[in-house]
Formats: structure tokens, sequence, C-alpha cells
């Protein structure tokens, strides 16, 4: 029986932040931030997960690392903090809302630059780094996911929608960012129609140029190895 590396467990560094995103991708359809039925704050946690592991991925060295660590944790707080207010409390938990969706967005819209200008620089791609370009895909995902939260705080009647459950939106973004589209979530107004067309826009330019250029890197040094 083999025993586990642990270094090579954290040389892979994209390995974490893929699977907090796919765990965080696969449970959104059922998780809310103020679901009562289960007693325990799982999307805070989740939340808390994705943020350390793309802290770990785009900011290992450098300053950057403690303050968006401690953005990390000031985020995880406040939706502690929307879990446990009651709901009597509507418009703190609306501005609540807004402010930890806006370091959301600003969060990860950084960690998306920074991951994508390394990961485009890069010579020779290994399976790892591949790791990393999915998942600065599924951050786009969730960044527009967020914005379009965001959106319809501002302006409640932006999307025509079947559900009030804020998580709908993680499934409207990806169905946009891969131009699927079921139609069951409609965009309404002028802001809207320009994120989700600017979502659908950067998915395929994402998928076009910079997936395709390293999986053909990572091809070229496979058959150089051979």
């Amino acid at each position: 029986m083999k025993r586990l590396d642990p270094e090579k467990i954290l040389k892979n560094k994209y390995n974490h932040l893929l699977c907090a995103l796919l765990l965080l991708f696969i449970l959104s359809p059922s998780l809310e931030v103020r679901d009562k039925t289960v007693n325990f704050p799982i999307a805070p946690l989740i939340l808390l997960v994705v943020l350390v592991a793309a802290v770990r991925a785009g900011f290992v060295r450098g300053t950057f690392f403690k303050y968006f660590l401690i953005v990390a944790l000031v985020s995880f707080t406040l939706n502690l903090l929307i879990y446990f207010l009651p709901e009597s409390n509507i418009k703190v938990i609306r501005s609540l809302k807004f402010i930890t969706g806006s370091i959301s967005v600003l969060f990860f819209s950084v960690t998306i630059y920074i991951l994508s200008k390394r990961l485009f620089s890069v010579r020779k791609v290994t399976a790892d780094t591949i790791k990393g370009g999915i998942s600065a895909y599924l951050l786009i995902g969730f960044v527009f996911a967020t914005l379009y939260g965001l959106l319809v705080q501002i302006y409640p009647n932006a999307f025509y929608i079947a559900t009030n459950k804020e998580m709908m939106f993680v499934h409207f973004s990806f169905t946009t960012l891969t131009t699927l589209g079921y139609g069951d979530i409609v965009p309404n107004g002028r802001f809207a129609a320009v994120l989700t067309n600017s979502e659908a826009i950067i998915g395929q330019l994402y998928l076009t140029i910079f997936v395709a250029r390293l999986v053909g890197l990572y091809i070229v040094s496979e058959t150089k190895e051979l």
C-alpha cells in the first residue's frame, strides 16, 4: 500500500481549489445561507474553504497572502452573522449580503486575474496546471452568479425567475457561461442583458483561447517525453 506524500499533495496546489469549487458547484442547488432546516452553517463553511483554497492557489507568497486571508475570514464571519441573525432584521441581512457579495466578487476577480496571468505565462504544462485553468473557469461562473444576486438586490425585477432561491443564480450563471440557456431564468432590463452577454462572451473566449492553449502545450510536453 502506497503512503501519501505530503510534499506531493502540497505541490499540487490547484487540487485543493478545484475540489473546493466542485464541492460548491455540486451542493449549490441545495444550499442557502439562511437554510434553517440544517442546524449548521454549511454554505458559509464551504465558501470559506473555497476562499482559503483560492488564497493558497493565487497568493502563496508575498503580502497578498496575509491580506486576502484576512478578507476570507471577514467574509466568513459576515456570512455567519447572516445565518444567525433573526429573520426580522431584513435590512441588516440585505446589507450584509450585499457586502459579502461585493467582497466575493472582488476577491475572486483578482484571483482569476492572477491565476490566468500565471497560467498563461507557463511554458511547461502539467496536469495540475490544467486543473488551475479549470478552476479559473469555474470561478468565472461563481463571480457572475454573485453579480446577478447583487443586481437583484438593487433591481428586484432584473430577472424573470421561477424561484427566489439565491443559489439558483449559480445554475443560471453556468448555463449562461456555457451558452446552454434553459430559459427558466430570463434577464429583464439593460443591466441584466449586459451581464449575461458578457459572461457568455467571456466563457467562450476563455475556452477557445486559454484552455485550448494549456491543453495543447500539455499534449506537446507529453509527446516529447515519449
